[in-house]
Order: C-alpha cells, then sequence, then structure tokens
C-alpha cells in the first residue's frame, strides 16, 4: 500500500511502487489491473468524480492551423476522462479495433506502421470486451446484420466492404467504488500534476510533483511512472518536465504527429432503386442480440494498398432532401465554427453561401418536423497520413499555477484530403454499379461549404517506434531515454486507421500493464 509521509517543509510525500497520472480509460484500466496485487498503485487526476466546469478551464489552450475544437470543451478533467463527454451519454462510446492494414508500414505512407501486428493485439482486444462488458470480440458485419431485417448490401467481389461499429458502455460508479475501497491503490482526485522529475542519472523519473485546490503540494515517489493523460497533456507534461527542460525530447518528436479523426459530410446518395432507403437499415443505430450496433462501408485493403489510400470508412444516415443543400450546409458549418478556433478562413463563404439558400432553411425546418428520410447522407471517418508538421507545443500562455498551456497546430494535408475523395468517387462507382444508387460528392469542389471535423480523437503525439530517432516511446511503451517511464493512451499511435481508438487504447493499456508487472516483479 502506498505510505503517506510528510517532508520537512509540509510538502505530503508518498511512496508506491506505481504511479499512474490520468484516470481516463487507458490509466483506469492499467490501475484496476493491479487492485488487490501486491503492488501499491497511486492513481492520480486533475479531475474530481464528476466533470466540473471550474476545472475544465485547466484544459484551455491555444491553437492555430486548421480549426480545431475549443481545448477545453474537447477534453473532459473527471473520472472516467473524456468518456465523460456529454456526446457519449446516451449511447456510449464507439467500439472498434483497428484494421489488419493500420499496422503495416506503407510504401507511398512515409512515417507509417506499428512495430508490430495486429495479430499480436488480438488477445488484447479479446480481453478488453471481456473485461468492460462490451459483449463477444466479434467484428464480423455478418454476425450483426439482424438477417432480413437489416440486410447487408450485396457488394461481394467489389472493391467496398461493408463493416461494424459496437458501442460500449460508459459506467464509472463501480469502477470508482472498488477503487476507492482498493487496500493497493490510492486514487487521489483533483490532484493536478505539474513536473516530473528526475534523479542525478537523468534516466529515472525520481519523483511527480502535484497541486491540490487548496493549494498544498503532494509528491509521489515510485519506481515506474505511467502518464495516461490523452494525447494533448501527454505532450503537455513532457515538454514541461523537469523544471521546463522537457523529457523524451531528445530527437524533437514529443508533440508531433498529432492527429485528429478527418470527419466530415461528404455527399449523399441519389437512389437508383426505389427500397434503398428501405434495405440500408444495417447502416444505421440498430440493437442485435442487446447490442447496439451500426454499420460502414470501406475500400477494401488491397485497394487501399494499391492506391496508396488512408483508410476511410463512410456512413449513410437517412435524412431529409433538404440537408444536401449548400445553405443548411453553410448553417452547419457556422454552428461548428463557433466552438472552434481559429477562425476558418471560409467563414465569409459560409455567410454568403447561407444567404444565397435561404428559401432552402425553410424546407429544412419543415422537414424536420416531418422527419421523413428522403436520402442516404454519406458522412466520412478517415485517418491523416503522419504529419510531424502538425503538433502540440507549448503556448505563450500560462495557466492559474504559471505552466504553459498546451498549443495545438492541427495540419490537414491536401494528400488526406484527396486520399478520402478518391475512396468516395470508388463507393460512387460500386453503388452506380449495382444499381443502389448515384454518389454526388461535395468534399472534392473547391468552394465547397462543408467543414473537415476532429473526433476528440487527439492521438500520435507521443509515438511508438522501436527507433527513438523516429518515436518518444519504444514497442512496450516505454520513453527511450528513460528506465521507469511509460506512455498510455492513443498518443502512442504511430497510424491511426478509421476506426475510434478507445477500443485499441483499452487493448494496449492490458498489454501495458503486463510489461509493467514484468518490470516490477524484476526488480
Amino acid at each position: 500500500m502506498t505510505d503517506p509521509q510528510r517532508s520537512t517543509t509540509g510538502e505530503e510525500v508518498v511512496t508506491s511502487d506505481l504511479c499512474v497520472v490520468g484516470a481516463g480509460p487507458a490509466g483506469l484500466t492499467i490501475a484496476q489491473q493491479f487492485d488487490g496485487t501486491d503492488v501499491s498503485v497511486t492513481l492520480l487526476d486533475s479531475g474530481g468524480e464528476e466533470v466540473d466546469r471550474q476545472v475544465q478551464r485547466q484544459s484551455r489552450g491555444e491553437s492555430d492551423g486548421y480549426p480545431i475544437h475549443l481545448l477545453h470543451r474537447s477534453r473532459q478533467r473527471a473520472f472516467g476522462g473524456t468518456l465523460r463527454h456529454p456526446e457519449l451519454a446516451d449511447e456510449g462510446w464507439a467500439s472498434r479495433p483497428l484494421d489488419p492494414i493500420d499496422f503495416e508500414a506503407r510504401p507511398g505512407r512515409p512515417h507509417s506502421g506499428w512495430p508490430f501486428d495486429r495479430e499480436h493485439l488480438e488477445p488484447y482486444y479479446a480481453r478488453a470486451h471481456e473485461t468492460f462488458g462490451i459483449g463477444p470480440y466479434d467484428y464480423d458485419p455478418r454476425s450483426w446484420s439482424g438477417g432480413a431485417a437489416d440486410p447487408l448490401l450485396p457488394l461481394e467481389g467489389s472493391e467496398i466492404d461493408s463493416t461494424v461499429f459496437r458501442y460500449g458502455p460508459v459506467e464509472f460508479a463501480e469502477a470508482r467504488r472498488r477503487l476507492t475501497a482498493s487496500s493497493t491503490v490510492r486514487l487521489l482526485l483533483r490532484t493536478r500534476v505539474v513536473d516530473l522529475r528526475v534523479d542525478p542519472t537523468g534516466r529515472r523519473v525520481d519523483s511527480v510533483a502535484a497541486v491540490r485546490p487548496d493549494g498544498s503540494r503532494l509528491t509521489v515517489r515510485a519506481r515506474l511512472v505511467v502518464l495516461a493523460t490523452g494525447g494533448i497533456e501527454n505532450a503537455r507534461l513532457l515538454l514541461s518536465a523537469d523544471g521546463g527542460r522537457g523529457l523524451g525530447n531528445e530527437h524533437d518528436l514529443v508533440g508531433r504527429f498529432f492527429s485528429e479523426r478527418l470527419s466530415a459530410h461528404a455527399g449523399h446518395v441519389v437512389a437508383e432503386r426505389p427500397d434503398l432507403l428501405d434495405t440500408t437499415t444495417f447502416y444505421t443505430q440498430h440493437r442485435v442480440r442487446r447490442s447496439l450496433v451500426f454499420g460502414a462501408l470501406r475500400v477494401n485493403d488491397k485497394i487501399q494498398r494499391d492506391r496508396e489510400l488512408g483508410n476511410c470508412a463512410f456512413f449513410i444516415v437517412p435524412r431529409p432532401a433538404s440537408v444536401t443543400t449548400g445553405s443548411v450546409r453553410a448553417l452547419a458549418a457556422l454552428r461548428k465554427l463557433a466552438t472552434r478556433r481559429p477562425l476558418d478562413e471560409k467563414t465569409s463563404a459560409h455567410l454568403r453561401s447561407l444567404v444565397r439558400g435561404a428559401g432552402d432553411l425553410g424546407d429544412f425546418f419543415t422537414s424536420r418536423l416531418r422527419s421523413v428520410p428522403e436520402v442516404l447522407t454519406v458522412r466520412a471517418q478517415g485517418e491523416q497520413a503522419p504529419n510531424p508538421e502538425s503538433r502540440v507545443t507549448l503556448g505563450t500562455a500560462r495557466d492559474d499555477l504559471g505552466m504553459p498551456v498546451p498549443r495545438v497546430s492541427w495540419r490537414i494535408q491536401d494528400s488526406d484530403r484527396a486520399s478520402i475523395a478518391t475512396s468516395l468517387r470508388i463507393l460512387g462507382e460500386v453503388l452506380h454499379a449495382g444499381g443502389h444508387g448515384r454518389v454526388v460528392s461535395v468534399i472534392d469542389d473547391p468552394d465547397t461549404t462543408a467543414l473537415w471535423e476532429g473526433n476528440h480523437h487527439h492521438m500520435g503525439t507521443t509515438r511508438m517506434h522501436a527507433d527513438a530517432r523516429q518515436g518518444v516511446v519504444d514497442a512496450r511503451s516505454r520513453v527511450h531515454s528513460l528506465d521507469n517511464l511509460y506512455v498510455a493512451g492513443s498518443s502512442v499511435f504511430p497510424t491511426y486507421g478509421a476506426s475510434n481508438p478507445t477500443l485499441t487504447i483499452l487493448a494496449l493499456a492490458l498489454r501495458l500493464s503486463e510489461h509493467v508487472a514484468e518490470e516490477l516483479a524484476g526488480h
């Protein structure tokens, strides 16, 4: 069990075998693996049991590049981390493993590839399903189509595959109860880490410095330390660590390769058969054996390799036809831009489109009252190619404790947009050839009012690579230049895929827990 004591300055000092910083999905997963063992754990989080607006201000920061969500609205400082985001409250989080191709080092896509393949993660994906009550580890779309009621589109032999996303539960009361009562895990909420200090050798984290709301100081001395604070905060803590000198950044890689999931209204399907909307219900939310699932369409792995395309999932959703008009899309873009920074250079174009199509807005609001679906809208969720110029740095502003705020420079490359546009054209060719419908694209139009969005999926800033000159952490998630510091979460993703990251975060956390246990047992 942790051993609290007082230093000569009145600062509380806690000693433990393992210190985990961050009580989000990665940090909680790791801490829970040691509950009831002979390993003592100190689990720190800056948030409380519930999301608090005052605490959220600690996540404020700066941004440039492409407009991104206000940072304090895209991250949640609370027990459970960003899974406590209000958008996830009703349905839970979207669960899907990365595809095998996402782990490959691919020609034409620099910096791509993981240090292991998807098969290596399979047992951890399966364990994550069992541990977190997601249900059987099965992502074969045929298992979830519901038969005649929710059929798959007949796409056999084409360049397009059907796939499936599932939902994981958002429930933290039991985890909080267990950890609060644990004899081996000490949970310290509203405890904000401000520094990682190294010993004289420079190879080990000697202590973790934290501050409580009343201003009192806490020092955690642990044999091993895991950072699990998300793709932005992991980078910020490493860049500002060791009294501002930084840790793990010998090759200027900490914070680089920041990625978001590229998401946008991509277009719509004009039906070429009258029953199209009635036979695509698999691709909308539906329940199968008490599980909530929804289907998607994606270019298959062979075509991705042959055409050097990034992975992308397309969601087809029945909506009123009025949502396809430029004015309605402009209205949606303007509403979203209000919570993004910096302002989009196309803001004036959105306004002009809104004014020109004022009549379409009336049709849109009338159709919402009728709630009659008339078209299938197509939404893209694609990956960015790893880009070292898309990055998190330390900003010029300071927070209430005097620490530099993070500055996010989100860079989207023309090749990212072009890859998704090509995938959409392939989808359109397949649907048209099958007599299903014709895809009308809006994402490759230079005058489009479509807005590329991030999905709060902050990835890549402490990327994993076997070579210290190409990654911050090694294949076991240990910071290359330190013997006892590990990083958990999507910040270690070297490439990103089209799946939501949470299931992979959980699988990697289970895998890291095994490495930590081995390391502690060996000393």
